[in-house]
């Protein structure tokens, strides 16, 4: 009888930690993707924030500015890749241009001029 027991308590045993293993691996792998996403969107703000550093940079010379085949081109070198809407307003005090990201990130930047 004592024996039976000691399988019984060994069998439910295995069960919980397998049931607590199948469901830590199954969170882990969620939060694995979700923390990927998130890199890969903050990744994407960083080239957004660099490519408007540079721009204002070189507010002179945004005449030289083109937007072709989904990227964005400075004096025909690519500036940006995965960019699908790209317009750029100039008034006579700022600029105006819009820009969506790998349709993910679309921001309106103003800068003055």
């Amino acid at each position: 009888m004592k024996n039976s027991f000691s399988l019984f308590e060994l069998l439910l045993t295995l069960i919980i930690s397998s049931t607590i293993i199948i469901f830590s691996s199954k969170y882990l792998k969620e939060i694995y993707l979700e923390n990927q996403n998130i890199q890969n969107i903050e990744i994407s703000k960083i080239d957004l924030r660099s490519t408007k550093i540079f721009l204002e940079k070189n507010i002179k010379d945004l005449d030289k500015l083109t937007f072709t085949n989904n990227n964005l081109y400075f004096k025909n070198y690519i500036l940006l890749e995965k960019v699908n809407e790209f317009k750029l307003i100039k008034n006579s005090d700022h600029i105006e241009i819009f820009i969506n990201y790998d349709n993910k990130i679309t921001q309106i930047w103003k800068i003055v001029l």
